[in-house]
């Protein structure tokens, strides 16, 4: 495993999707700050430009996705998945290879996406509001390991289903919607109102409402709240690596 992952690290910093997906990400980023400073007015604030983000924190997932099918959507397309099969290496090894390889991009990449936003937004925009930088970096910690979870479930989708618009689907279906089918049912049920709360989806949207011009309280405001994000965030991936290795070793058998 070790050597498929050398490999793919050398494939994925001589390509250009990663490149590529990260210049978009900063060029918009800029956009943002620039013309905010230029045309916003009484939002050309540092507050405004971070609240784009604290305001949204399911962000950071769905980068996190939009990465790894980036790195990875194009092998099942031109047949290297199948050569790398075929050379005897099993589905779980290239998983887990996948999975470290699109973590260690996707995390290099917001390092440089949010580097250049706090830049540009410190210089360009009045230092004014309620959403601080305290707020948009403590939201790193918070969110990462749910970005995790996010990225690695995308890629036992994609590899288990094996074709894009599937796994996307099914990646929105488990991460929206079945979150939202827990807390309707909490309604009724209290146990379950306990489990829908640990969702990310659902205990990151009651702060959501509180993220604008006059307030901010997010979700990891306080000691419990951020480790809530952080444990949730463990658990899916723990969850999501074993359902990962549980499906393809079944697939590797067939």
């Amino acid at each position: 495993m070790m050597n498929y992952t050398k490999s793919e690290c050398y494939r994925v910093t001589h390509t250009k999707g990663i490149y590529l997906t990260t210049g978009i990400l900063t060029i918009l980023v800029l956009l943002l700050n620039v013309l905010d400073s230029l045309f916003g007015g009484i939002y050309a604030t540092n507050s405004f430009s971070y609240s784009n983000l604290v305001g949204y924190p399911m962000m950071y997932g769905v980068m996190g996705v939009n990465i790894a099918y980036v790195l990875y959507e194009g092998s099942r397309k031109n047949g290297n998945l199948k050569n790398t099969v075929a050379s005897g290496i099993s589905r779980v090894e290239i998983f887990a290879g996948e999975c470290i390889v699109s973590i260690a991009a996707a995390t290099v990449s917001m390092i440089w996406v949010i580097s250049v936003w706090v830049i540009s937004a410190e210089m360009l925009l009045e230092k004014t509001g309620p959403v601080s930088l305290s707020d948009f970096l403590m939201e790193v910690p918070a969110m990462y390991l749910i970005a995790v979870a996010c990225l690695i479930s995308s890629i036992v989708f994609l590899d288990f289903l094996g074709n894009l618009i599937a796994a996307g689907i099914t990646w929105i279906a488990i991460w929206f919607f079945l979150p939202t089918a827990f807390k309707l049912l909490g309604f009724r049920f209290n146990m379950l109102a306990g489990i829908a709360m640990w969702f990310p989806e659902n205990f990151l949207e009651v702060n959501r409402l509180h993220v604008n011009l006059s307030e901010c309280i997010t979700a990891w405001d306080s000691s419990a709240g951020l480790a809530r994000c952080i444990l949730s965030g463990a658990g899916l991936a723990a969850v999501f690596s074993l359902l990962g290795v549980l499906l393809l070793r079944k697939k590797d058998l067939s």
